[in-house]
């Protein structure tokens, strides 16, 4: 037994194969499909975040905007008036506060994107609802809608000077890519939180949009969006008192 186990240790190995990892199909419009759809609605009732969420009726409400635009398909943004009091110069999808006249937080939606961007949207255009998180200023309960609204023309779209500054396509591939995707830290005192921000863009992706938009393409494309925002610990008063003293920071 011994000298057959030795023979086997000493005949020569065969070259080991490595599979490649199956890189996904690319990111084309035919990822939009009703099957794409209904996986997605799916996905949304087990989407479980570590940030503030709330299951009050939202008092503000904004729409992510499916599209393609040259035949990509992506996902359009805009930014808001550096004049506003609110928010100013942020990067946002279209949307605001409720207003009496409005039936329900998707009207809400629908009405300010029109009215921020020139861009009319249906109903039955809607592919579902994230989950509804508290806004930084007032802890104010936003809804965010998705919604496939076709294939746009840039040139086409009319933004509200008062209101936006600038309305800017982001392509689903972009937005999945590695490089393009990281975190930044919140610290204040012993609390932080992490959160996702999209980079190399037009502008810089981040806050509440960049939350929304972390939870639509993890669940709408989970075999390309494999981004996570990992979350550092807060450094403890003794550990900084060591590094003060190592000379680290």
């Amino acid at each position: 037994m011994l000298l057959r186990s030795a023979a086997r240790l000493a005949a020569p190995c065969r070259p080991l194969t490595v599979a490649s990892p199956v890189s996904p199909p690319a990111l084309t419009d035919a990822v939009l499909t009703p099957e794409r759809r209904e996986a997605f609605v799916s996905r949304l009732s087990n989407v479980r975040l570590p940030v503030r969420t709330t299951d009050g009726e939202p008092s503000a409400a904004v729409l992510a905007p499916l599209c393609r635009v040259d035949g990509r398909p992506g996902l359009l943004y805009t930014l808001r008036s550096s004049a506003l009091n609110k928010h100013a110069g942020e990067v946002a999808f279209p949307g605001g506060n409720r207003d009496r006249q409005d039936a329900d937080p998707l009207a809400t939606a629908l009405r300010e994107t029109e009215e921020e961007i020139g861009l009319h949207v249906e109903r039955d255009q809607l592919w579902g609802v994230l989950p509804s998180l508290l806004s930084r200023f007032g802890g104010k309960p936003v809804a965010a809608y998705v919604a496939d609204v076709g294939e746009l023309r840039m040139e086409d779209l009319h933004p509200q000077p008062d209101e936006v500054e600038d309305v800017f396509f982001l392509s689903l591939e972009h937005l999945c890519k590695p490089e393009n995707a990281g975190h930044t830290q919140w610290r204040r005192g012993d609390a932080g939180y992490s959160l996702p921000v999209f980079l190399n863009g037009p502008h810089r992706v981040w806050g509440l949009t960049g939350i929304f938009t972390h939870i639509l393409l993890g669940t709408l494309l989970p075999e390309w969006y494999k981004h996570k925002v990992p979350y550092l610990r807060p450094v403890r008063e003794r550990d900084s008192e060591r590094d003060s003293r190592s000379g680290s920071y």
